[in-house]
């Protein structure tokens, strides 16, 4: 494997509180260090940091649970703080056979990264820490009145009102929803791709988002840092938000396993400053990536050719059919059958978590369609599609005896679709909101609940591409799509 190729996985982890599926990203070669997203993102935010350091360190970024893909603990939001995040990420580091791991975490990261360190002390072999702070406690309740939207999916929508403001107003102030002259971070406002990619992290991680956000909040102080033994690399550049609260660690006197490491305002400067001080932090054994996809979770990828195909096994027992998603959607809002929940759920080309290859093509779905066949290793193996994938599935039972196509009864959406753009307003989230709530209404039906109808509009935002390609190369090639092979 490339060095510098983001692989994905899963791992099933059994917690205090209970199993947990937690999904991360691996590249690179060479000693292990962790990176740990910021809220409410998930480690797709690292993706970029990773192809950076692929050539100085196996990196290891998971989604904390209850973000990305990751499970929620069962015991997060209590009066336990971060303990429940800190042993999922002990639990992978030992599920993963590593017994000496560097940590970089960021911002809410940064401080599931401090207990880590604390808790787990003979493993960490190294700490980096990004947008970290030390808040007053009257300084913490004022910026934390009012800083965590309430997105409990609405039928109105107004949960995505919510989100956006958070996500737009993030982008000129800090607490964002307290718009002032001495709360501003940034001379203009961002764009309009930065606030769509907060909004929809946000909208994913769902009404559960806060539990962590807040236990960082909480443990945001200086005297929470002072424990670690281990070598301490604190990121001091000039474009942090935080900058202001993050010069107070100047206030305390730090011992010689301690660094703090100034850089300026750009994004090279930051990246530059982290990488001339790795070598202080990470553990001298080495591993390689390839050896660290457990694929033991309900998460799985299978290599299509031209890129991973995602799909998901629910259940025990070894899954004999295969079930697609509607054209826009994604594995996870597949209905199958009441008696297929060790079926397998897969994520089209182009969709959810799968591979977009260059030049998408019918050919694309039909081959990670087979691959999937192939990977459950079943004798006989049922593939199920709904509206336009339906034709898919017929075309990938053709020619093998043993596969068997079936289609299901529950209708899925179809037209044009609007401009998805994203808009400084936030008006491309109404418009895929009022377009998929249309598709049953334009039928006599009722829409689907807040909480799924959500989960339909995030699949729609990132797979309206492949949508728009696959749809319009089903319609203008007849009954089966063209597909001779």
């Amino acid at each position: 494997m490339n060095a510098a190729a983001v692989r994905q996985s899963s791992a099933r982890l059994t917690l205090s509180g209970g199993p947990v599926d937690l999904h991360y990203r691996v590249a690179g070669s060479g000693p292990p260090l962790f990176l740990l997203h910021p809220s409410p993102f998930s480690s797709a935010f690292m993706v970029p940091l990773m192809r950076r350091l692929a050539c100085r360190a196996t990196l290891i970024a998971p989604d904390t649970p209850g973000f990305g893909e990751s499970e929620p603990v069962a015991d997060g939001g209590g009066a336990r703080g971060l303990a429940p995040w800190v042993e999922a990420m002990i639990a992978l580091r030992a599920a993963l056979g590593l017994d000496r791991v560097a940590v970089y975490g960021s911002a809410t990261g940064a401080q599931i990264a401090i207990e880590w360190a604390k808790a787990d002390g003979g493993a960490v072999r190294g700490v980096v820490l990004d947008n970290a702070a030390s808040f007053t406690d009257a300084g913490r309740g004022r910026i934390m009145d009012g800083y965590f939207p309430d997105l409990q999916p609405a039928a109105d929508g107004s949960h995505l009102a919510r989100a956006w403001q958070a996500a737009h107003d993030a982008t000129l102030f800090f607490p964002w929803q307290r718009p002032a002259a001495d709360s501003r971070v940034a001379p203009r406002l961002g764009a309009a791709e930065a606030m769509d990619l907060a909004a929809r992290a946000y909208l994913a991680a769902g009404p559960g988002y806060e539990d962590a956000y807040r236990a960082a909040f909480l443990n945001e102080r200086a005297e929470r840092v002072r424990p670690i033994k281990a070598p301490l690399v604190v990121l001091r550049w000039q474009g942090s938000i935080l900058k202001r609260w993050t010069d107070r660690f100047d206030e305390l006197e730090w011992g010689g396993n301690v660094v703090m490491a100034h850089c300026g305002p750009t994004p090279e400067d930051r990246w530059s400053c982290l990488e001339s001080h790795l070598d202080r932090v990470l553990p001298n054994q080495c591993t390689a990536s390839e050896v660290l996809c457990l694929d033991s979770g309900s998460i799985r990828y299978a290599d299509a050719g031209f890129g991973p195909i995602r799909y998901r096994v629910n259940g025990e027992g070894g899954a004999t059919g295969v079930v697609l998603h509607g054209l826009g959607g994604a594995g996870d809002l597949a209905d199958a059958p009441p008696d297929a929940s060790g079926w397998a759920r897969i994520d089209l080309p182009g969709h959810g978590g799968s591979a977009h290859p260059e030049g998408l093509c019918v050919d694309h779905c039909v081959r990670a369609v087979r691959r999937i066949v192939e990977t459950l290793d079943a004798e006989c193996v049922t593939v199920v599609g709904t509206g336009a994938t339906a034709r898919l599935a017929r075309m990938a039972a053709r020619g093998d005896p043993r596969v068997r196509f079936e289609e299901a009864a529950v209708p899925w959406f179809g037209g044009v679709l609007p401009d998805l753009a994203p808009e400084a307003s936030g008006a491309h989230l109404w418009r895929a909101w009022y377009w998929l709530r249309g598709q049953y209404l334009e039928r006599n039906e009722s829409p689907p609940e807040p909480a799924r109808l959500t989960r339909m509009l995030l699949a729609l935002l990132d797979a309206q591409a492949a949508y728009r390609t696959l749809q319009g190369a089903l319609d203008a090639s007849g009954a089966d799509g063209g597909y001779t092979s």
